[in-house]
Order: C-alpha cells, then sequence, then structure tokens
C-alpha cells in the first residue's frame, strides 16, 4: 500500500486533512508566502493532473524534512513530487524545487541543502534504480 503523504511525523493520519482540505491550505499558501503567477501555475499543474492522484501518490521531500509546515504536502516537495514521479527527468524536477523552495521563502542556504539532499538522493539511487527498472521492462 502506497503511504499517503500530508502525514507529518511519520505519516500520522491523524495530522492529515481531507484532499480538498489540503488543497485549500495550499492554495491559500500562494497568498501567505506572496507566492508568484508561476510558481502558483506550477503547483496548480500538479494539483489538477490527471497523471497522478497528488493525495495518494506525493510522499513529501524524500531525504529532507518538510519545515515550517504542518504535513508532507509542502508545495514544493508534491511539485517535486510530480515531476519526478512524471517526466522523468530529476534534474529539471530539483531545479524546479530549489526554486519553488525560495518562492515559499527558505534561505538560500537551506533551499541549497535541501536541493543538494534531493539531487545526492536521484543521482545515487533513484535514477539508477530507474534505469535498472527500465531494462527489465524492455
Amino acid at each position: 500500500m502506497k503511504r499517503l503523504c500530508g502525514c507529518g511525523g511519520g505519516h500520522d493520519l491523524n495530522k492529515c486533512g481531507t484532499r480538498e482540505q489540503e488543497r485549500a491550505r495550499i492554495v491559500d499558501s500562494f497568498d501567505v508566502f506572496g507566492i508568484g503567477q508561476r510558481e502558483r501555475a506550477e503547483i496548480l499543474e500538479a494539483l489538477d493532473s490527471a497523471k497522478w492522484d497528488w493525495y495518494r501518490d506525493c510522499d513529501g521531500c524524500t531525504l529532507v524534512s518538510e519545515v515550517y509546515w504542518p504535513n508532507k504536502y509542502f508545495p514544493p516537495c508534491l511539485r517535486h513530487d510530480y515531476d519526478f514521479l512524471t517526466s522523468g527527468d530529476g534534474l529539471a524536477a530539483n531545479a524546479r524545487f530549489y526554486r519553488i523552495m525560495r518562492a515559499y521563502g527558505m534561505t538560500r542556504t537551506r533551499a541549497a541543502v535541501r536541493w543538494m539532499g534531493v539531487t545526492l538522493g536521484w543521482v545515487g539511487w533513484f535514477k539508477w534504480r530507474n534505469i535498472y527498472a527500465m531494462g527489465r521492462r524492455g
């Protein structure tokens, strides 16, 4: 069974809102954080895409924890998961992840450390796992 995103601190389901509540929290965060139109559109694209079920398939930020967000639906992480799961272009996903974290007010240093964490995770594990999996299918 896939674990749900949106259950901060060990995926505690009691900390999860409904799909509608979590979506509203994300959309409300645009004004709270002063998010620009480009980032809003990118996050909404991930929320509204038929390519995945964001409420079920998002698993938060792999290797780095969400900061100052009540659960794992931190919008930069949600968009990163969308990019990673639907595009297969890990480096582009990681670059967008950094930019959206900065839009959410994260310092350059903290965003860079988190970017490094997901990039190392991608280069060190996920990229090779995906190549291996594609080779087995082909």
